[in-house]
């Protein structure tokens, strides 16, 4: 007797939509949690300001990794809005990019350990893993526009470069990271000429 096909249902697609979102929430309230440690910690008069001074790079970790899931989860966001189905590629594209999402703040931590060799390349790969899992489930939409809405805004989008540029950036930034350790974080700024390689991209792309 041959098992019966799963159903694809648009209250799976939400519910789908809706569980990574609840990760993601979750993982911003982990980033603040080392913040509160530094508050429980204090134990003699001090100030604001004194505060954030004795802990910039903790802070400046946590707003950075802050901003750049807020851009990850966004850009999750506006390829799910092309999908009115799903399959279970795009399930299971979804979990590793979750699991990127989830690691980000063990990842953030060992930044802001000077006494952890690697620690970038550990940050950066795993940015590069979340930005391959987005670009994989913005492909995987580009081949198969069953799973998409058909409208003319789909058509649009499914001609875009999908992320690409975005992906080349970091592995570039990865690259160097890897030669050379010492350079922290500041690969990430490939990261600023994203828009141009995207333009770049999607101007060969409709050429062909």
């Amino acid at each position: 007797m041959a098992a019966p096909e799963n159903r694809k249902s648009e209250e799976g697609l939400s519910r789908l939509i809706a569980f990574a979102d609840a990760v993601v929430a979750i993982a911003l309230t982990l980033l603040v949690l080392p913040l509160v440690d530094i508050a429980n910690d204090l134990r003699e008069e001090t100030s604001v300001a004194e505060v954030v001074s004795d802990h910039a790079l903790e802070l400046t970790s946590f707003f950075v990794s802050f901003v750049v899931i807020w851009v990850l989860w966004r850009q999750h966001h506006r390829a799910m809005e092309y999908f009115r189905s799903y399959d279970s590629v795009l399930i299971n594209l979804t979990f590793v990019w979750l699991l990127t999402i989830v690691v980000l703040p063990f990842a953030t931590a060992m930044v802001d350990d000077s006494r952890v060799e690697w620690a970038n390349v550990l940050y950066i790969g795993v940015l590069a893993i979340s930005v391959a899992s987005l670009v994989g489930i913005a492909q995987w939409g580009h081949r198969h526009r069953e799973l998409l809405v058909d409208d003319e805004a789909t058509d649009r989008w499914a001609r875009s470069s999908g992320g690409w540029g975005t992906l080349l950036a970091l592995a570039v930034a990865l690259v160097i990271a890897l030669v050379y350790p010492k350079s922290g974080n500041w690969p990430l700024l490939l990261l600023l000429f994203t828009d141009p390689i995207e333009r770049t991209l999607d101007r060969l792309r409709n050429r062909d």
